[in-house]
C-alpha cells in the first residue's frame, strides 16, 4: 500500500463533483489526500464542495486552466505519489488498488481505463467510439500516450520535466506531457483494470465544441494562422469521410448527420478563433 495524494480539477463541476468525490472517498484503498482545484467557477462547485470535510480546496482568484491547476494541486501535494481525475470521472472502487500496482522505479506514469457511463445518448455513443479515452481491454508499457482524466504519477517525474505546459489550458496537456516524460527515458503504463465512468453528457452543439478544443488546442502548430485553420480544417474533412464512408459500407446510419454537423461546426469554431487573433 502506497501513500498517495488525488486532485481534482473543477470548473463548473456542480452537476457531477458530489458524485466524484464520493467515489474518491469510497476506494478499496484510501487516500491519504484529497485535493479539489476550484477553477474560478461560476456555478455553484464552491458550495458543492464546502459539505466535504476532508477536502483541501484551493481557489483560482481567476480562470487559469486545467494545467496551471495541474501543477498548483502536485506543488500543493504532501505524498510522493500523485493521482488526478478529471471533475465527470466517478472511480470504480478498486481504481487506485489496481492502478497503484504498477508504479516502480522503471514506470512513473500510469493511466486507467475510462468508459461513457450514458452512452443511451446518441453523441456520448459517438464520442465513445471516436474519441475514446482508453486503450482497450490489455495492459500497455508505453502507449502513445497517458490520458489526463486518470492518472497517478510519481512526483519526482513531474519536477524531472518542469511540469505541465501552462499554454495548453484545456486539451492537449496529456500527450504533451507523456511526450516529455518518454523523452527522458522514463516508461508509462495503461492498466485496463483500473476502470472508472465518464459522466459528461452532450448535445450536438456541446459535442462539437469538445472535438473542436481537442483538436484546435492539442494540435501541434500552436501559433493561430489561416495556414494552421486550413490544416485543421483538411484533417476534420478527412475525418468526416473516412468516418462516413464507415457507416456506410455498415450499413449504420445513425452517426452520419452526427458527422457533417461536428465538421459544420469544427469549421465555424475555428475560423472565429483565428478571426479573433487577427483582429
Amino acid at each position: 500500500m502506497i501513500k498517495a495524494s488525488i486532485y481534482i480539477p473543477a470548473y463548473n463541476a456542480e452537476k457531477t463533483i458530489q458524485e466524484v468525490l464520493k467515489s474518491v472517498f469510497n476506494q478499496s484503498l484510501p487516500f491519504d489526500e484529497v485535493i479539489v482545484i476550484n477553477d474560478c467557477s461560476k456555478d455553484n462547485t464552491l458550495n458543492c464542495l464546502k459539505q466535504f470535510n476532508d477536502v483541501k480546496i484551493i481557489n483560482n482568484k481567476e480562470n487559469k486552466g486545467l494545467s496551471y491547476c495541474r501543477n498548483v494541486a502536485i506543488q500543493n501535494s504532501k505524498n510522493d505519489f500523485v493521482a488526478s481525475i478529471d471533475a465527470d470521472v466517478v472511480l470504480d472502487k478498486y481504481w487506485f488498488e489496481e492502478i497503484s500496482k504498477h508504479l516502480n522505479n522503471d514506470i512513473v506514469l500510469v493511466g486507467g481505463n475510462l468508459k461513457e457511463k450514458h452512452t443511451d445518448n446518441i453523441y456520448n455513443y459517438w464520442r465513445s467510439i471516436y474519441y475514446k479515452q482508453n486503450w482497450g481491454n490489455t495492459d500497455i508499457k508505453n502507449p502513445a500516450f497517458v490520458f489526463g482524466c486518470n492518472s497517478i504519477q510519481n512526483k519526482l517525474v513531474w519536477k524531472k520535466i518542469n511540469g505541465y505546459d501552462q499554454e495548453l489550458k484545456s486539451n492537449g496537456e496529456d500527450i504533451d506531457y507523456s511526450v516529455r516524460v518518454r523523452d527522458k527515458g522514463l516508461s508509462t503504463f495503461y492498466c485496463h483494470d483500473a476502470k472508472c465512468f465518464h459522466l459528461q453528457n452532450d448535445d450536438i452543439e456541446s459535442l462539437s465544441a469538445r472535438v473542436w478544443r481537442y483538436h484546435s488546442y492539442g494540435y501541434k502548430i500552436k501559433k493561430k494562422s489561416y495556414f494552421r485553420f486550413a490544416k485543421l480544417v483538411l484533417k476534420q474533412i478527412n475525418f468526416f469521410f473516412k468516418r462516413s464512408f464507415e457507416n456506410l459500407l455498415n450499413f449504420d446510419f445513425k452517426f452520419l448527420l452526427i458527422n457533417f454537423v461536428v465538421l459544420i461546426n469544427f469549421i465555424k469554431l475555428e475560423f472565429l478563433n483565428v478571426f479573433k487573433n487577427k483582429k
